[in-house]
This record gives C-alpha cells, sequence and structure tokens, in this order.
C-alpha cells in the first residue's frame, strides 16, 4: 500500500506557482534596493563630468567629500543684482579650489539696475578669485517681472552688456536660465546655456542640472553636456590637475 504524501508536499504542489512568484518578488525587490542604496558613480556612462551649485543658504560644504563622491566642478554663488553678495562666497571659493575641483562664480541677474553696477559688486563679491571656468549668469524673472515679463531688446541688451563687460576682465559667460526662459528669449545660438529645469538637452547646451546630487541630495546635481574630451576643448581645464584662479577660460 502506497503511504499518502505529507499534507505540505500536497499545498507545495497545489500552490508553487505562488511560491514562484514570491521568490521572483523578493529577488526583484532586492535588485532595487541594491540600485537604490549601491553608491552612485558619477564619473562613468554618457556623461562623466559632474558638479554642483552652492551657497550661502547651504551652510559649510565639505568639498572633499563632494570631490570623492564624484563631483569634478563646483560653482559659486558670489552676488545677485548691484548690492547683495553670498556671505560664504570667498570661503567657498577656497574651499573647492582646496578639493582641487573646477570653480566658476555665478551671479544673479538684476532687471533694475545698470550692468555696470553689477559687474562692480560681482567683482568685489571675488575679490580676484574668478576660478578657471567662465562665468554663470542665472536669468531668472522674480517680483512683479514674473506677471511682467521684460521685453527680448531688454533682456538681450542686458546680457550683451554684462558679456561685454566679462570679456574686458578676460572672461566668458555662460547663461543660466529655465528653457522656457530661453525659448522665450531666443537665447539658443547667441550665448552659451545652462539649463537649470532639464535633464537632457542639444549639444548646444553646456551644463544641465539633472535633480539633486546623489550623495548631498541638499545640494543640485549639474552635469556638462558631454564627455571628458569635450570638457577639455570647451574650457581647456583638466580634471586631474586642476589650475586655481589664474586659469582664464
Amino acid at each position: 500500500m502506497r503511504r499518502p504524501d505529507p499534507i505540505y508536499t500536497n499545498t507545495f504542489r497545489r500552490h508553487w506557482v505562488w511560491w514562484l512568484l514570491l521568490l521572483v518578488a523578493v529577488i526583484i525587490a532586492g535588485v532595487l534596493a541594491w540600485r537604490h542604496f549601491a553608491p552612485v558613480d558619477l564619473t562613468r556612462g554618457e556623461y562623466p563630468v559632474n558638479g554642483t551649485l552652492v551657497s550661502q543658504e547651504d551652510g559649510t560644504i565639505d568639498f572633499p567629500s563632494l570631490k570623492k563622491a564624484g563631483a569634478r566642478f563646483a560653482y559659486i554663488h558670489a552676488a545677485q543684482g548691484a548690492s547683495y553678495q553670498d556671505d560664504r562666497v570667498g570661503e567657498n571659493l577656497a574651499s573647492a579650489q582646496g578639493a582641487q575641483l573646477a570653480v566658476g562664480v555665478e551671479h544673479a541677474l538684476s532687471f533694475d539696475t545698470t550692468p555696470a553696477a553689477q559687474m562692480a559688486n560681482l567683482t568685489k563679491a571675488v575679490a580676484g578669485n574668478w576660478g578657471n571656468l567662465p562665468v554663470a549668469v542665472t536669468l531668472s524673472l522674480y517680483g512683479t517681472y514674473e506677471s511682467t515679463p521684460p521685453d527680448k531688446a531688454r533682456v538681450a541688451a542686458l546680457l550683451n552688456s554684462m558679456q561685454s563687460l566679462l570679456q574686458k576682465n578676460g572672461r566668458s559667460m555662460i547663461v543660466r536660465t529655465t528653457t522656457e526662459l530661453a525659448d522665450r528669449y531666443a537665447l539658443t545660438g547667441h550665448y552659451a546655456l545652462w539649463y537649470s529645469d532639464a535633464q537632457t538637452a542639444a549639444k548646444t547646451v553646456l551644463f544641465v542640472q539633472r535633480g539633486k546630487f546623489p550623495h548631498n541630495t541638499a545640494l543640485p546635481l549639474v552635469t556638462f553636456n558631454g564627455d571628458r574630451t569635450r570638457w577639455q576643448q570647451q574650457f581647456h581645464v583638466t580634471l586631474t590637475a586642476l589650475a586655481l584662479a589664474g586659469a582664464r577660460p
């Protein structure tokens, strides 16, 4: 007489599909958890040159840790308009350069003051330390300009004047703005661009902003829109033995 199979054997036979699905779900969950918590290598892939933008609002920045995490450049907010200067601009510039990151300064454009006054304020803020990347000039709408934006002629005049003043100081300029404002003011083809709200862009755009820096989510992840070779061709700044304040892009 054949011995009857244990109850758990019959149960397994009836429910083996469910056990298999459970096993697959556990494996998928494990893979997703590993991908979420595993270190992100910012120096590999199609866009291996990444960095960030910092200001006094970010507090004290550990730039050596950012470099260890894959950052290769940092932009430092320096000034806004004709009077505001970031309280940490000097500290951040020195710290980022001490960590051997490529460094640039950023200025927020004002529609209410002259380019000459803004340039004087920016020059005072950086105190001779311009870094070794082009100056980023941020174009954004603020206050009443959000509902009543300035026209194209006014924006073009401001940007052209800032670019001319920077060139007289041996500096080049990148316009940091949104894709919407770049279209509104027809900036493409006239200025080097940095999109602050796009993860991908045409190769004519030099930088894109791809969310948060993986190892410090309080900071934005800014990505150079190209590989290391294009970086070198564009800025003439190496990613291994960085010149400090002396280089002029």
